[in-house]
């Protein structure tokens, strides 16, 4: 068990040197808890406040980073000066300008008739559906009834192996969603674009995430940053830290943006 206190000052102030910190915070699973369904994991006033305070010190920028479309993380997120990766990093506001990848109209034919061949393919199962995104489709099944589990990921493995076949399209599982993008776009990508950005050179980076698609993230930020994985040591992860949940994130972005209050850091662990 890893003192707070002696967190923020042996491992970030030790490691950034004076830098100011640029905090990449995934949304679902990170700040709010995971839900049914997505609409359902809306942020509580205190989180909205919490990101205001975040977004006014001068010794930080925050920016939330999600699968998400980027207008929604903005509808959800109306908080000044608070910086959005969408579509696994597809789209992005960089405060003040807006950054988007375009699908061209070939991969949108594409996109259609994989769409409409996984819809085929699952009609006969309850529990599921597919959400449009910008720059691609997700299906969501987290409310398949389990009796139906081992037949219906039969039936996705082998649409997933046909897809990667053709090798244009990536494939990023999570937590009972499988989400298909063009190839290319990726949250590590992103944030690998956005340091080295002039304007972001000297930040130090911290990024939390919970699932499978921000590993990429932590792969891009080993030696360079502070890795938090969201979820209890022992996965398989590239991060160097875990919180176990999305309540003790919110304990830690409330000591980054009250860090002269006292803490008793309880929920900070090493991965190592």
């Amino acid at each position: 068990m890893t003192d707070f206190h002696a967190l923020l000052k042996s491992t970030i102030q030790a490691r950034r040197r004076g830098r100011p910190l640029l905090l990449f915070l995934d949304y679902d699973g990170t700040l709010v808890e995971i839900a049914l369904r997505p609409e359902l994991a809306r942020p509580t006033p205190e989180l909205i406040e919490l990101l205001n305070r975040l977004a006014v010190r001068a010794d930080l920028k925050a920016m939330v980073i999600s699968g998400r479309p980027l207008w929604e993380l903005q509808e959800m997120l109306p908080v000044p000066g608070l910086n959005f990766l969408g579509s696994h990093g597809g789209e992005a506001f960089i405060s003040p300008c807006l950054h988007s990848q375009q699908v061209v109209a070939a991969d949108k034919d594409d996109l259609l008739h994989w769409r409409s061949r996984l819809e085929a393919r699952l009609q006969t199962f309850p529990g599921w559906w597919i959400e449009d995104k910008p720059l691609g489709f997700a299906l969501h099944y987290r409310q398949l009834p389990e009796e139906y589990l081992h037949e219906f990921l039969a039936i996705l493995n082998r649409w997933q192996e046909q897809v990667r076949s053709e090798k244009r399209f990536q494939l990023l599982a999570g937590k009972k969603v499988l989400e298909m993008l063009p190839q290319g776009i990726s949250k590590g990508a992103a944030i690998n674009e956005i340091l080295s950005l002039p304007s972001f050179s000297r930040y130090f980076p911290i990024y939390l995430g919970d699932d499978i698609t921000d590993e990429s993230a932590f792969r891009i930020l080993q030696g360079q940053g502070l890795t938090i994985k969201v979820g209890h040591p022992g996965s398989k992860t590239a991060a160097s830290h875990f919180l176990p949940d999305p309540e003790a994130v919110r304990h830690f972005l409330n000591a980054l943006a009250f860090p002269l209050e006292d803490r008793n850091g309880k929920y900070f662990k090493s991965s190592g």
